[in-house]
């Protein structure tokens, strides 16, 4: 039986389509997926749950024909015709049965080892389809994210694909070998045998639809869940755990999480009140049909209507009838996890990049002139105002731009649009005349070296962590040492207790962890490896906001080093740093209030040149101390 039909939107009622239950998508998108993955291993699996489905039927039937024989090879004595067709009945029985007990346990091994290859094979399309489109907009996208908590659980989960691919081992034999049972009473009564077909399947799906509806509920909660699991890894994890701890969270924690909790579960616990009608409507079902079939079977054995023999295969073939099973372990695992394949497909197809016109790959040299914004601007998401509003600017070739603005004034949504990392929400950024989003984002992204100031702390190796910056170079040892050396890092890393292969993170043994200001310098040494790469626009957002006073100012001796013959942008609060900039400008309300040089500004004596005074006699006072 079906779910209710329901109306698709915008559609009338001649033009509708079943609502089919989720759990059925799920197993049929599994079954799809098999041999795409491994097309082999599919067919065997396929082969090895047909034999262990057939062989209880094949069982059933043998011991039938085997308990008819019995008599008459009584009578004539096992040297007779007789008594050689039932010993050799009962080494079928026994072949049939020990092929059956060996296949078993083959199969479930079978069943791992192509489960754990289906699970690698979803994990890594949830990692190509997140880092498919260019930008980073959809890891703010509440429909992603809720898709992404669902496909989160691959490896996790007590109820994932490679567990639906094991329990395909166990649930499929009892149905097949349910629906092989009810063909074979059809050879007792056809429209009994037919019946038990019909029924089955109904009270099946009935059942399973009441078990599961649980875990579809759950699904509808992935915003409330995530909430929760938030909560409790605020706990869990190493970051906010001095926080907690000093402003004595933990109380409060708790309590958020319980309320968090309970208004995820209730509809859930609701869910789960099991069908009054369905629970009472399938038992009699059951019960009449059983009835209904054992007392045929009892009157045509009292009035002589069928053999000795045909009683044994019909009463072990009522009994395999009513073996399938509707919700145990092996069918919570194969639904529930098969419930996460189309959440991948789905995942898949909200992040697939539109077709477009085809982009414009960047020649070496690009850009040669000038990046130009034009008219720009760009609304966050339930942002009260824009935090950039008609952007006009320019930025030179082969020179050296500063950035300075009050928190908030745009400076870094700036450099992501940029990147490319968001799409301008009016106007267009051009590169020697083309427009940015006509070029071909991957080559673009190659050519900026980006020295973030949320920047990435990756729990590998330092070698990797620096690596990373110009992935298709992690070999060139010479070009590694180079860019560590520009980012005055090369010291530290040789005092690590591994050196370059030092794990950074305390979490994995042997590693260790670094200060705020030596992460920056890693990652300055990241930023300058994809100079090392081919990159030919560095941006520094911030770039000594970790260091101590002794290494910011070596990296001021260093920067028009760093910076030669590059495109610079440099986005920080720290005027000594910024006066070394050829050209500043000032960000105010996603505009550029100010324009020209650190001496013209200072005589210009606008905001830069008050912001400048300010610092300045903070220093100065800091140095007098």
């Amino acid at each position: 039986m079906t779910e209710a039909p329901v109306l698709e939107p915008n559609s009338s009622r001649r033009n509708w389509r079943p609502r089919v239950p989720r759990s059925v998508v799920g197993l049929v998108a599994l079954m799809r997926l098999l041999p795409l993955i491994n097309r082999r291993a599919s067919i065997l699996l396929g082969v090895g749950i047909a034999l262990i489905s057939l062989l209880p039927i094949a069982v059933t039937v043998v011991t039938g024909r085997l308990v008819g024989s019995i008599p008459p090879a009584v009578a004539g004595g096992f040297g007779s015709s007789a008594g050689h067709t039932t010993l050799a009945l009962l080494a079928g029985v026994a072949a049939f049965v020990v092929v059956q007990r060996s296949l078993g346990p083959i199969l479930n091994a079978f069943g791992t080892s192509f489960g754990r290859e289906v699970e690698r094979h979803l994990q890594e399309r949830v990692i190509g389809a997140v880092g498919a489109p260019s930008g980073i907009a959809h890891l703010e996208d509440a429909r992603v994210l809720d898709l992404l908590r669902v496909v989160r659980g691959l490896g996790v989960d007590a109820n994932r694909p490679d567990q639906a691919v094991i329990a395909l081992v166990q649930v499929l034999p009892a149905w097949l070998q349910s629906i092989g049972s009810a063909v074979v009473l059809m050879a007792f009564h056809w429209w009994l045998g037919l019946l038990w077909l019909i029924v089955w399947p109904v009270i099946l799906q009935r059942l399973q639809r009441e078990y599961l509806k649980v875990g579809e509920v759950a699904y509808g909660q992935s915003e409330a869940l995530r909430r929760t699991e938030y909560l409790r890894d605020l706990a869990t994890t190493p970051g906010p755990a001095k926080e907690l701890r000093v402003w004595g969270m933990r109380d409060w924690l708790i309590g958020r999480f319980e309320t968090a909790w309970y208004a995820a579960m209730t509809p859930v616990w609701k869910a789960r009140a099991f069908s009054p009608r369905v629970m009472w409507g399938t038992t009699a079902t059951l019960l009449a049909i059983n009835v209904l079939s054992y007392g045929m079977l009892a009157w045509a054995a009292s009035h002589g209507s069928i053999s000795l023999g045909a009683i044994a295969i019909f009463t072990q073939a009522l009994g395999n009838t009513n073996g399938f099973t509707a919700f145990n372990d092996s069918n919570a695992s194969l639904m529930y996890g098969a419930l996460t394949v189309p959440k991948v497909l789905d995942l898949e197809r909200v992040l697939a990049e539109p077709t477009a016109a085809a982009t414009t790959p960047l020649p070496a040299p690009e850009p040669r002139k000038v990046i130009r914004f034009e008219q720009v601007s760009f609304e966050y998401p339930h942002a009260a105002r824009n935090a950039l509003d008609h952007l006009e600017l320019d930025i030179e070739v082969g020179r050296s731009l500063a950035i300075v603005g009050d928190n908030g004034a745009g400076k870094s949504t700036l450099i992501k649009l940029l990147c490319r990392l968001y799409e301008p929400s009016g106007g267009r950024i051009t590169v020697d005349g083309a427009d940015l989003r006509d070029l071909d984002p991957i080559s673009w992204q190659r050519r900026v070296a980006v020295l973030f100031q949320d920047f990435a702390r990756y729990q590998l190796t330092v070698r990797e962590n620096i690596a990373l910056g110009a992935p298709d170079f992690t070999d060139d040892v010479d070009r590694i040492r180079a860019a560590a050396d520009k980012a005055g890092a090369l010291d530290l890393i040789e005092a690590l207790p591994n050196g370059w292969d030092t794990v950074l993170s305390r979490q994995y043994e042997g590693g260790t962890d670094l200060s705020g200001g030596q992460w920056q310098r890693v990652a300055l040494a990241r930023a300058m490896f994809a100079v090392e790469g081919g990159a030919r626009i560095l941006v520094l957002d911030e770039p000594t906001a970790a260091l101590d006073v002794r290494a910011e100012a070596q990296l001021y001796d260093r920067f028009l080093e760093i910076t030669e013959g590059l495109t610079t942008i440099l986005i920080s609060h720290r005027f000594s740093t910024v006066r070394r900039a050829e050209r500043v400008v000032v960000l105010t309300g996603g505009g550029i209030q100010e324009d020209g040089t650190h001496d013209e500004l200072v005589a210009g004596g606008g905001r830069y040149a008050e912001m400048f005074s300010l610092q300045a006699a903070h220093f100065q006072a800091g140095s007098d101390a």
